[in-house]
């Protein structure tokens, strides 16, 4: 059950995301091939989490697995890394099952990411914003399940026809 297990480790990497991203650690590379994840250290002061429905009746990992949790437009880019991960959790199974793999993510700056996928035998790096949003990162899984599956990709493509880029849509 290769979705069941890409699900498992994408929900374990947003966690430690969470908990590393109040602590000023970002997620810069995850790699589904062989299961790798990769950090740095932020410089300046940790920025706490900034919730669209508030904070959750408590705090850690179970919370998070119990209350909603998505973070508000503002919320820091730590947060939103680990809001991407948890929704590619949920989604991973159906987007394999679309022939949408996914491979990776890698976000070489704090303010944006490259969700890295293959359609078929196409590579492709959808890249999304992670900070300075004005609206909520809703359900990115979803929308990137739907994008590929159905072609629609093909109207945002840049750079050589691989980058897909979402910012200021997703």
């Amino acid at each position: 059950m290769t979705g069941d297990a890409d699900s498992a480790f994408l929900s374990h990497a947003s966690e430690v995301a969470f908990d590393l991203g109040e602590d000023r650690f970002r997620l810069t590379t995850l790699r589904m091939r062989p299961r790798a994840v990769e950090f740095t250290e932020t410089e300046g002061p940790s920025q706490p989490p900034v919730y669209r429905e508030g904070a959750p009746p408590g705090t850690g990992r179970e919370a998070r697995r119990t209350y909603d949790w998505q973070p508000a437009a503002g919320a820091p880019s730590w947060m939103n890394m680990a809001w991407l991960l948890d929704d590619l959790a949920a989604w991973v199974g159906a987007m394999a099952e679309d022939h949408v793999v996914l491979t990776g993510v890698e976000s070489p700056e704090p303010d944006w990411c490259d969700v890295l996928v293959r359609d078929g035998d196409t590579p492709y790096r959808a890249r999304l914003a992670l900070a300075a949003r004005e609206e909520v990162l809703d359900y990115p899984g979803m929308y990137l399940r739907e994008l590929f599956a159905e072609g629609r990709h093909r109207d945002h493509l840049a750079e050589n026809g691989t980058l897909v880029d979402l910012r200021g849509l997703l």
